[in-house]
């Protein structure tokens, strides 16, 4: 199986959600990749966010809401111990707002089971603030989106085509991800084609 992968890159992180809603648009739903593409955020603070089929695989991952319960327990004390010179109500405000902090600074100690190889590549490859549409699909469905562009999109465009052992790799990786549902028909989504 012969993959392509292409990034379509915007500045700001939500803005590649909207490009894609205007690609589909000129495309018409009944183009392949409208189905078969992610949207990448990765936010300023390197966290990202990704939704979206890969290789017939539903990829959700959501590094926002990571949190470290011991970096909480401690942000929460430290805030206490401050908040005690200013009373009752700077104890309470303390415990809540260092216990907050805590959690969000501090590593994540649970972290959901994710595709790490996909998500450090597309770490790497989508700068911070920025947003990107990514298709990892037969090269002709790769065709097909980035013919949809129009030049007034302001969009970096990134296209490899994957070795064998690339397409393995990835692939290997997305294996515990769930089967991405097939794209609504004409007579509905819960009807056959």
């Amino acid at each position: 199986m012969s993959l392509d992968l292409a990034l379509i890159g915007f500045k700001g992180e939500a803005t590649a959600a909207s490009e894609f809603g205007k690609l589909r648009d000129r495309a018409g739903t009944a183009a392949p990749w409208t189905s078969e593409v992610a949207i990448v955020e990765h936010a300023g603070h390197g966290r990202m966010s990704i939704r979206g089929t890969f290789v017939g695989r539903y990829v959700d991952v959501e590094e926002k809401d990571h949190v470290s319960q011991p970096g909480a327990a401690e942000g929460a004390l430290t805030g206490a111990v401050v908040g005690v010179f200013f009373g009752p109500p700077g104890l309470a405000g303390g415990l809540v707002l260092g216990g907050v902090i805590g959690a969000v600074a501090a590593p994540p100690t649970e972290a959901e089971a994710e595709p790490t190889l996909l998500v450090d590549q597309l770490r790497d490859a989508v700068p911070p603030d920025h947003s990107a549409i990514a298709l990892l699909a037969d090269p002709t469905h790769v065709d097909a989106l980035l013919s949809a562009l129009d030049p007034t999109d302001h969009a970096v465009v990134v296209r490899h085509s994957l070795t064998a052992e690339q397409t393995s790799a990835i692939t290997a990786s997305l294996a515990a991800e769930p089967s991405a549902s097939p794209a609504p028909t004409v007579q509905g989504q819960g009807s056959p084609a």
